[in-house]
C-alpha cells in the first residue's frame, strides 16, 4: 500500500508523540513546542496558523509535517516539523509529506518554503534530504543553537 497524506486528527497525538521521541533529532523541549504545535491545530483545525498533516503508510501514522505562513510576508511559508518514524524512513514518506505540503503552499499563492536546522554532523541526514528535494543553502548563523550549532537555512522556490 502506498503512503496517504490527510490532515492531522486527534487520534495522531499519540503517534506524533511517540515518532518525535523516537526519532532522537528533537530535545525534550523542542517536542515540547511541536506538541504545543500540534495541540493548537487540534483545536483551531483549518483556522489555525499552523497545517499539520500526517502521512500513513499501512493505515498507521508514519510520518508528519507542520508549516505556517511567514508572518508579514506576501508569499513565504516556513516548514517548522516534519518527522519520520526511524522504522518508516528511506520509504518516500518525507518527500510524500513536502510535496504535500508543496501543493497546499502553492494553492495558497506560496511562492517560496524556507526552512531552518541545525548544522551538527547527526543533522546531515536531514540537510542531504532538504537538498534532493529541491531546497538550496540559504545562509547560516555560527553557533546558534549553542557553540559548534550553527542555524542553517534553506530555501525552495516555486
Amino acid at each position: 500500500m502506498g503512503v496517504i497524506v490527510r490532515e492531522l486528527a486527534a487520534g495522531d497525538w499519540n503517534a506524533v508523540e511517540r515518532m518525535l521521541a523516537e526519532s532522537g533529532a528533537f530535545s525534550p523541549e523542542e517536542r515540547a513546542v511541536a506538541l504545543e504545535l500540534v495541540a493548537e491545530w487540534l483545536q483551531e483545525g483549518s483556522a489555525g496558523d499552523y497545517p499539520h498533516f500526517v502521512a500513513e503508510m499501512d493505515e498507521e501514522p508514519a510520518g508528519y509535517i507542520c508549516l505556517g505562513r511567514t508572518p508579514m510576508t506576501k508569499s513565504t511559508w516556513h516548514l517548522y516539523w516534519i518527522c519520520v518514524r526511524p522504522a518508516m524512513q528511506r520509504r518516500g514518506i518525507g518527500r510524500a509529506l513536502h510535496d504535500f505540503a508543496e501543493h497546499f503552499v502553492q494553492a495558497r499563492s506560496g511562492q517560496r518554503i524556507v526552512l531552518e536546522t541545525s548544522g551538527r554532523p547527526d543533522y546531515a541526514g536531514a540537510r542531504q534530504f532538504y537538498l534532493s528535494i529541491g531546497y538550496r543553502p540559504a545562509g547560516e548563523i555560527r553557533d546558534y543553537y549553542g557553540p559548534g550549532d550553527s542555524c542553517l537555512y534553506y530555501c525552495k522556490e516555486f
